[in-house]
């Protein structure tokens, strides 16, 4: 009977415990994917997604012309025509913005991989190196390593179209991100040999891994379906244009 006793109080205070180190663990997670800034990776995604806007929007301006009846005058160099794109952007700029540059759906995928592949112990390790000197330069190098796949993704595929007009903001954004971010994570490996043990280390190792491969891959992910989604967002939005339309009628006709 005491040894039933002792199970089921030992079965308690598991119980009890787990939620408690869960908790802890999950705090540190937060903490550890938080030393990253990933706005280059952003910078490559808002890039690339308002390129897909504008198209989408500009596609869907001549067929409503076309349907419409509106005539030649009806293009992308008329004022009205301006008027009516630049209100589905704003638009679909927000819901961009929502669904992929804010992030929040990314933090927690990466706190779900970083749960399942490492240990507590493991994640203490990381905190405690990426917080040094060396390791706050290497996680400006895992930032790199994971802007350059996403933007390499969208590159070899041949999707970026880098001339589009309308895009000169964000591909000027994105140049200067991605520039500053590659001088700023270099580093003489000569001169940090702690940084290289780390690197070789087998947390560290698989820390590097699964960061530049894994949550770039989440990011690609998120950046398809984003595209993807685009045209569905438009149809939504379809009476934002029809004031600048009947404008354009009124300026027709008188």
């Amino acid at each position: 009977m005491n040894a039933i006793k002792l199970a089921l109080l030992a079965a308690a205070l598991l119980a009890l415990g787990a939620p408690l180190a869960r908790a802890d663990k999950t705090e540190k997670i937060e903490e550890l994917v938080n030393l990253h800034d990933l706005k280059t990776s952003v910078a490559v995604g808002d890039f690339y997604l308002k390129q897909q806007a504008l198209l989408a929007v500009r596609g869907y301006l001549t067929k409503l012309g076309r349907e419409q009846g509106l005539g030649a005058q009806w293009n992308s160099q008329n004022p009205y025509w301006k008027e009516a794109e630049d209100a589905l952007m704003r638009s679909m700029m927000k819901d961009i913005n929502r669904q992929f540059s804010s992030l929040e759906w990314l933090s927690e995928e990466w706190a779900v991989l970083d749960s399942r592949e490492f240990s507590e112990a493991d994640i203490d390790t990381l905190l405690r190196h990426m917080k040094t000197d060396v390791g706050r330069k290497q996680v400006m190098i895992v930032d790199h390593g994971v802007s350059v796949h996403v933007m390499g993704a969208l590159t070899f595929t041949g999707k970026l179209q880098y001339e589009l007009p309308g895009t000169e903001a964000e591909r000027t954004r994105m140049q200067q991100l991605y520039n500053a971010e590659d001088d700023a994570m270099r580093f003489n490996i000569d001169d940090n040999p702690e940084g290289t043990r780390f690197a070789m280390s087998k947390v560290g190792k698989k820390y590097f891994v699964n960061t530049i491969l894994k949550v770039s891959g989440m990011i690609s992910r998120r950046i398809d379906q984003t595209a993807a989604n685009l045209p569905t967002e438009l149809q939504t939005k379809s009476g934002e244009a029809q004031g600048a339309v009947e404008a354009f009628r009124k300026a027709k006709s008188g």
